[in-house]
C-alpha cells in the first residue's frame, strides 16, 4: 500500500487547497445534518422517557392488585426495599378519582368544571421530593408544607391559562390564593387554597391536585395505605433487577413494573422516529457517495492522461485504483470526523444552554451510540463505492484510451 498511499498524499497535498476544502465542508455539512436530524428524533424519545420517569413513575412502580384498591402496610414495604444497595431513594402516595370545580365570581353562575386524568395526589411533602421533584417545578406561588391542611398545589393543564393543553376544558385560570372546590369519588367534598402552581410538561401529572397525605387520608380514612410506591435508582439499568428482586421481598403479590414497560406507548414511537431516521441515514449517504462520485469523477477526466503514463511506466492498475480510494475515504473520514466534533461540541452544547420548548418537556439534542454507528458504517460504505465506481471505469481503460 505504499505507492498508492503516497499517491494519494501527494495528490491532495499538491491539489487545490479550495477544492480540498470544499469537499470536505459539503460532507461535514451532510454527515452534521444526519447526526442532528437523528438527535432531534432521539432528543424528543429521551425528553418523553424523562418526562414521564422524573415526574410520574420513577424506575419501578409498586402498585395494588387488580382486585385491590391500596398496598397495605406500604411504610414496612417502603423500609424493606429501601435496603437494596442500587435504591436511590422511594416515596409512597395515595390517590384519589375527583371532579374539581371553580367559581371565579363566588356567584355560583359559569363554574368551571374539570376531570382531568390525574385526580388528587397525597403526598409526604417532607420526603417526596426526593423522588419526584414537583417541587422544582412549581413556577407561581410555594411548594406545600409537612401536613399542611386546607392547601393545594395544581397542575398548570388543570388550572387553565398557562398556555397549551391536551385538555378540551380547564379551571379557566386559577391563581396562587384562589379557592376551589373538590369533589372526591366517595361523595366528600372539600375547598382547597391554592398556594402554588406547577408544570412539568407531562400531562397526566399537570392535570393533578397534589396535597398531603393527612389531608387526603381525612378524606378517604386511610392510615398506613397508599396507592403507588415509586422507587428511584441510582442506575436505570437495574430497574428489571429491581422488579425481580421486589417481588421476593415478603411474596409482595403487588403489581411491579419498570419504567420502560410503562411506557410502552412511548416504545412505539420511539420505533417510528427510529424508521424515520434510518431513511434519512440512507438518504444522506447516498447523497455524501454522490458527493465523492462527482469528486473523483471530474478529478479522474482532468488526470486522464497522468493515469495513462503511470500504467505506460509499469504502475498496476490496482495501484492507481487504491490511491483513488484513499483519496475519497480520506475525504470521508475527515467529513465525518469535524462533522461529529461540530454536532458534539456546537450543536449540542448550544442546545444545553438553550433547550427547546417541546409540549412534552425542554429538549436537547441526544445522539444515540447505535444509530452513529450505523451513520458512520453507512456513510462509509458511501465514501468507498463513490470513490471506487468512477475509478474502476476510467482506469480499465486502455493506455491510448487515456491518452487521448
Amino acid at each position: 500500500m505504499k505507492l498508492p498511499i503516497f499517491l494519494a498524499y501527494k495528490t491532495i497535498l499538491r491539489g487545490n487547497k479550495g477544492s480540498l476544502s470544499l469537499t470536505i465542508f459539503i460532507l461535514l455539512a451532510v454527515f452534521l445534518n444526519l447526526l442532528f436530524i437523528d438527535s432531534i428524533f432521539a432528543g424528543i424519545a429521551k425528553t418523553m422517557d424523562d418526562g414521564k420517569i422524573n415526574y410520574q413513575y420513577g424506575e419501578v412502580i409498586i402498585e395494588p392488585k387488580e382486585d385491590e384498591k391500596y398496598i397495605k402496610n406500604a411504610n414496612e414495604f417502603v423500609n424493606e426495599i429501601n435496603d437494596f444497595y442500587y435504591v436511590k431513594s422511594v416515596t409512597s402516595r395515595i390517590r384519589s378519582g375527583a371532579t374539581f370545580f371553580n367559581d371565579k365570581n363566588n356567584d355560583g353562575r359559569d363554574v368551571a368544571k374539570f376531570g382531568g386524568a390525574g385526580g388528587v395526589i397525597g403526598i409526604d411533602a417532607e420526603n417526596d421530593n426526593k423522588s419526584i421533584d414537583i417541587k422544582s417545578t412549581v413556577f407561581e406561588g410555594r411548594y406545600l408544607k409537612k401536613n399542611e391542611i386546607g392547601s393545594a398545589i395544581i397542575g398548570a393543564d388543570a388550572a387553565g391559562g398557562y398556555g397549551s393543553s391536551p385538555f378540551p376544558r380547564d379551571l379557566e385560570g386559577v391563581l396562587v390564593g384562589d379557592t376551589i372546590e373538590v369533589e372526591y369519588y366517595n361523595g366528600i367534598s372539600r375547598e382547597y387554597k391554592i398556594v402554588g402552581i406547577f408544570k412539568t410538561k407531562n400531562f397526566d401529572v399537570d392535570s393533578a391536585l397534589i396535597v398531603t397525605k393527612k389531608e387526603l387520608n381525612s378524606v378517604l380514612g386511610t392510615t398506613g395505605e397508599a396507592s403507588e410506591i415509586i422507587v428511584r435508582l441510582n442506575d436505570r439499568s437495574l430497574s428489571k433487577k429491581a422488579v425481580s428482586d421486589f417481588e421476593s421481598v415478603q411474596d409482595a403479590g403487588y403489581e411491579i413494573s419498570d419504567w420502560d414497560e410503562k411506557l410502552e406507548f412511548g416504545r412505539s414511537i420511539n420505533k417510528s422516529f427510529d424508521m424515520i431516521g434510518g431513511i434519512l441515514r440512507i438518504i444522506g449517504s447516498i447523497v455524501a457517495g454522490l458527493v465523492i462520485f462527482i469528486i473523483i469523477f471530474v478529478d479522474i477526466l482532468n488526470r486522464r492522461k497522468q493515469i495513462g503514463i503511470m500504467k505506460a511506466i509499469g504502475v498496476p492498475q490496482i495501484y492507481i485504483t487504491n490511491s483513488y480510494l484513499i483519496r475519497g475515504m480520506f475525504y470521508t473520514s475527515v467529513g465525518m470526523i469535524l462533522g461529529y466534533l461540530c454536532m458534539e461540541y456546537c450543536v449540542i452544547a448550544y442546545f444545553e444552554k438553550n433547550p427547546i420548548d417541546f409540549p412534552m418537556g425542554w429538549m436537547v439534542p441526544y445522539i444515540k451510540i447505535e444509530s452513529l454507528k450505523m451513520s458512520i458504517i453507512l456513510f462509509t460504505i458511501a465514501g468507498f463505492v463513490g470513490s471506487f465506481l468512477p475509478t474502476i471505469r476510467e482506469v480499465r481503460k486502455k493506455i491510448l484510451d487515456l491518452m487521448r
